[in-house]
């Protein structure tokens, strides 16, 4: 029951974390629309992720710890290298804050969800929209 570590950086709310498998970093998205990464082991902000022009909403960490998948209110979902903070693509199709995202096990695929309804599947390699899961009749605000 107590808190063990406090990190502080973000300006307004903190919208999505997610820690690397091996529990090394932490990565946190919000309001300011900055995807922040964070020593796990004494909270010390590594790096910064700037390119979203609204809040993050979800983030998704690969299993290796080498990519960062964000969704935005901007209606974006991004990919980021882990170390450097380079975002290496820029997907848009959605037509609503994207909610949720996730990526496949080695993260060759990334899956976003979003207020418009749709779950979208995209080559995280190209970052092409490979297909649009339709059915929904509301936002879609998880994916696992």
């Amino acid at each position: 029951g107590e808190c063990a570590l406090v990190m502080r950086g973000h300006e307004g709310g903190v919208f999505a974390v997610d820690v690397t498998r091996d529990g090394t970093a932490v990565f946190s998205g919000g309001e300011d629309s900055i995807i922040r990464k964070w020593d796990a082991d004494n909270g010390a902000e590594l790096l910064m992720m700037e390119g979203h022009e609204s809040w993050v909403m979800c983030l998704s960490i690969s299993l290796d710890g080498k990519t960062v998948c964000s969704g935005s209110g901007d209606e974006t979902v991004r990919l980021w290298d882990a170390s450097t903070g380079a975002s290496s693509h820029v997907m848009s199709g959605h037509s609503g804050c994207v909610y949720a995202v996730v990526l496949n096990t080695n993260a060759s695929l990334v899956y976003s969800g979003s207020y418009d309804n749709y779950i979208r599947e995209w080559d995280a390699m190209s970052g092409v929209c490979l297909r649009t899961l339709l059915g929904h009749t509301h936002w879609v605000s998880s994916l696992c």
